[in-house]
């Protein structure tokens, strides 16, 4: 199994924490939770993610992912649809009812493009979605795009808090 599948949940908080120091208080590329029960799907998007200056986390389930993200607060999540047990629905379902991750952006990958699927996707609270196999250059454009999305609305958000508006 590859090193970056095997970090322990311990030293996630950790990791974001010193990329996000590192990179000046979230600025720079951001920090990816990639949840996907496929091995081979999650080395494909990791090693291209890194290479695009990401920091990547991984989760191989539902459970996994949602302690990741409520440990590490990842500035976006790349969130398989099917997967077993708890499906990619009901993460982000989850994801969105908790207020600390709720303003997380989740991204879809799903091999079901039917409009029955693509509309479960946003109702479940996904910003977008990619469709399998995935093409891992449109994935990380795709990233940036909603990743410098969040950032603004947060600095919009941060403004009017701090001038009482909110």
């Amino acid at each position: 199994m590859a090193e970056w599948m095997q970090s322990p949940l311990a030293d996630v908080g950790a990791l974001a924490g010193t990329r996000r120091a590192a990179a000046g208080e979230g600025e720079g590329a951001g920090l990816v939770l990639i949840v996907d029960d496929i091995p081979d799907n999650l080395a494909v998007l990791h090693d291209a993610l890194d290479e695009s200056g990401y920091t990547v986390l991984v989760a191989t389930d539902g459970a996994g992912a949602i302690a990741r993200a409520a440990q590490s607060r990842p500035d976006i999540v790349l969130l398989d649809a099917l997967m077993p047990g708890m499906d990619g629905f009901e993460v982000a379902r989850r994801l969105k009812a908790d207020e600390a991750t709720a303003p997380i952006p989740i991204v879809f990958m799903t091999a079901l493009t039917d409009t029955e699927h693509v509309l479960a996707a946003f109702a479940a609270g996904g910003v977008d979605y990619v469709s399998k196999p995935v093409r891992p250059r449109e994935v990380v454009a795709r990233i940036a795009a909603h990743l410098q999305s969040a950032r603004q609305a947060r600095q919009a958000r941060n403004a009017l808090d701090a001038f009482g508006h909110a």
